[in-house]
């Protein structure tokens, strides 16, 4: 059995250095692996799987939070909540850092896409924090890393990819993101200012004149000097719209797809009734949804004709019988793979780390104790470290694109990020209660 399993690692990894597709990559790598050890009439059967995988209903979400995600970038919803925090931590130290982290966390439960998080609030919070005298590194460090809070915070795209793959609860799987979500945003946050008291030079201090009273932001710009209510005209939509799709699917009242449907109504009429939707707006967004849906359903189908041949050749329970026979801990083994999860950020897309991998890990790891939710966290965890972990994370070349700053100075911004969601990732490891506590709720109501 770990003859066949090496010959499809393989193919697959052949299939990748040629430059070929991650979902062409999966679905040549099962059907070669079907023509080699099963037989020609399991052939039929992988389509049928990947048809039937392709129209499932629960599909339906992904488009949907794609579709909210675009709106509220294209709607300038960031913008406002980013000045909105930035304006009322004006005094504290680092502020501005803060309200990038703040701006993304509210931002990442809007969009459910990490790209879409660094790139929106990234416009526009580097060129506040410059002209406060921010540090380039230290300013676009803390946009990498608030930028990633975007697939753990629901409605998250990755949890759903999971989810899917796995067959676990798409909803228990976002109501799980909560609480490591809020825990990565207050350790960004505790950073940030940590960071900025030990080291001033980061936030332009020194530049300051001697026995001025220092104030971080007192008026970004002119036309944000503005009145409490009208900062909570600004916000306050976007923060009861969160509420009420997590209400939603907390209490029940909707499934997960609804609440994406709702999600996606609301966020086109907030951004339409502010006049910020033009119509070429509309067709970019609707345009931008059909590619990244469709690739990423086609994706999920591919990974699960992998897993299905994966399960037929009995190689899920080979390498769960050889874990536990092993002699190695379960934790021994979790480790191993955080590592592996890390190596691979740093050499592919998250998202196909993500897809490669939890077909031939999940019953292994599910068959030695792990609770298949937290598992989903943690892995999402690592799909964020992946996101800026050079040479290929996702936000690095985002952000380069996107602020105009060189990679060498987003690398040593991102660098200290990765270590807060490490210090996180200890954190869930030592006390998972974090990653289950919402959804456990949820089943006992």
């Amino acid at each position: 059995m770990l003859q066949i399993l090496l010959i499809i690692l393989i193919i697959l990894l052949i299939s990748i250095a040629i430059g070929g597709p991650i979902a062409t990559t999966l679905g040549f790598t099962a059907s070669i692996a079907t023509l080699l050890f099963l037989s020609t009439g399991h052939l039929s059967y992988l389509g049928t799987t990947m048809y039937n995988n392709a129209i499932k209903p629960d599909n339906v979400i992904v488009p949907l939070f794609i579709m909210m995600a675009e709106f509220m970038a294209k709607g300038g919803i960031a913008e406002d909540l980013y000045y909105v925090f930035a304006k009322y931590l004006r005094k504290l130290k680092g502020g501005l850092a803060v309200a990038t982290t703040l701006a993304c966390t509210i931002f990442a439960a809007l969009c459910g896409s990490s790209p879409a998080t660094a790139a929106t609030i990234g416009k526009v919070s580097l060129d506040a924090m410059r002209k406060r005298g921010y540090r380039d590194d230290f300013a676009i460090g803390t946009v990498a890393g608030g930028g990633t809070l975007g697939i753990m915070i629901p409605p998250s795209i990755t949890l759903v990819m999971y989810g899917i793959l796995t067959q676990t609860s798409i909803l228990s799987l976002l109501m799980a993101g909560i609480l490591p979500g809020l825990l990565l945003s207050f350790l960004m946050c505790a950073s940030s200012i940590v960071r900025a008291h030990v080291n001033p030079a980061l936030i332009g201090q020194q530049k300051r004149v001697k026995g001025r009273k220092h104030e971080e932001s007192e008026v970004i710009y002119e036309q944000y000097d503005t009145s409490f209510f009208q900062d909570l005209l600004k916000a306050g939509p976007a923060l009861i719209l969160i509420a009420v799709i997590i209400y939603g699917m907390y209490s029940g009242a909707a499934t997960a797809t609804e609440c994406a449907g709702l999600g996606a109504i609301c966020a086109f009429l907030l951004v339409l009734i502010r006049g910020r939707m033009t119509r070429a707006d509309f067709f970019k967004a609707i345009e931008a949804t059909v590619k990244s849906s469709s690739m990423m359903i086609l994706m999920l189908s591919a990974a699960l004709m992998l897993t299905n041949v994966i399960a037929r050749l009995g190689i899920a329970t080979a390498l769960a019988e050889m874990c536990t026979s092993s002699g190695l801990s379960p934790w021994a083994v979790m480790i191993m793979l955080f590592v592996l999860w890390y190596f691979l950020g740093c050499i592919m897309s998250p998202t196909a780390m993500v897809t490669l991998t939890i077909p031939f890990v999940f019953q292994p790891l599910t068959s030695m104790g792990f609770n298949p939710i937290w598992l989903g966290i943690v892995s999402t965890l690592c799909v964020e470290v992946g996101m800026i972990s050079p040479p290929v994370g996702n936000n690095l070349f985002i952000l380069k694109q996107t602020t105009g700053v060189d990679m060498g100075t987003v690398i040593r911004g991102a660098i200290p990020q990765i270590a807060v969601l490490t210090i996180g990732l200890a954190i869930l490891c030592v006390f998972p209660q974090i990653a289950t506590a919402i959804p456990n709720l949820m089943m006992s109501r």
